[in-house]
């Protein structure tokens, strides 16, 4: 299943006169970024939310003149990398200036174009339920959830990374995550048959014990309109995994020519 998540974006625009008082603090959101970080690429159906305009501002705000300690040059590397991942979610540029914030996310030291640029997400947010909000335990000094402020008030589930805290990755799993669940006709000893005018398919990969492997594949799998698709390289053949009820999958084997031609391309087969 897929979900959707917005970035506290003073995690990565960082005010560099503050950060010149208070290294030891920044030092602590460096750490906790990477464990963001770590938890998202976890997280293949996780989304990020950010407008190419929003990015390309908070990339011109980006502290890149910050000492480069290993930390904090590791730091830079990965942020930089996300900020270029994939698997961003675009919007409208919707921008209501009558939506703040409860804590105040648009923050007086960043430029003004990157201030318009977070209003927008802010609308967005507003706007559209099920996003999760990311932020850090350096930046988050309390346990609320992030509240939006227009005619109404909305709660938006929060994510505060740090030691010990939960991850996006933990929410994402007990949340989001489609688990695997086996259908006993998929039977790997029941082998490929005729059954009621229908061909049905083993599902190979899967002993009748262990879940890892079927689960894994479901992790990792391409989505297509509402199945899933993923190689399983020990039994050389596909896997389809279709949904019987909430983000619950069965899987089974499914014959080559039966996969559509855009998974046989992702996988180059």
């Amino acid at each position: 299943m897929e979900a959707k998540i917005v970035l506290d974006i003073s995690s990565i625009v960082w005010d560099e006169n503050d950060f010149s008082q208070n290294q030891s603090f920044y030092y602590c959101l460096a750490s906790e970024f990477i464990i963001f970080i770590q938890a998202f690429e976890n997280c293949k159906n996780l989304k990020f939310v950010a407008r190419n305009e929003l990015l390309n501002n908070i990339r011109g705000q980006f502290p890149y003149s910050i000492p480069d300690s290993a930390q904090l040059f590791t730091f830079k590397k990965r942020a930089l990398q996300f900020l270029s991942n994939n698997r961003t979610v675009t919007y409208a540029a919707d921008n209501n200036s009558t939506i703040n914030s409860i804590p105040d996310i648009c923050h007086n030291y960043f430029r003004v174009p990157l201030k318009i640029e977070v209003k927008y997400l802010l609308s967005e947010i507003h706007n559209t339920e099920n996003y999760i909000f990311c932020t850090f335990r350096s930046r988050w000094q309390n346990n609320t959830n992030l509240k939006t402020i227009n005619t109404t008030t909305k709660e938006h589930n929060t994510i505060i990374h740090g030691s010990g805290n939960q991850t996006i990755q933990d929410f994402y799993n007990n949340t989001f995550r489609n688990i695997f669940e086996h259908n006993p006709k998929h039977d790997k000893s029941k082998g490929k048959r005729l059954e009621n005018g229908v061909m049905v398919s083993p599902l190979s990969c899967f002993d009748g014990n262990d879940l890892t492997v079927p689960q894994n594949l479901l992790d990792n799998a391409v989505k297509n309109g509402n199945e899933y698709y993923n190689y399983d390289d020990v039994n050389q053949i596909f896997v389809c995994f279709k949904c019987h009820l909430d983000n619950k999958y069965h899987g089974y084997d499914e014959d080559l020519n039966s996969v559509p031609q855009k998974i046989r391309e992702e996988f180059h087969k």
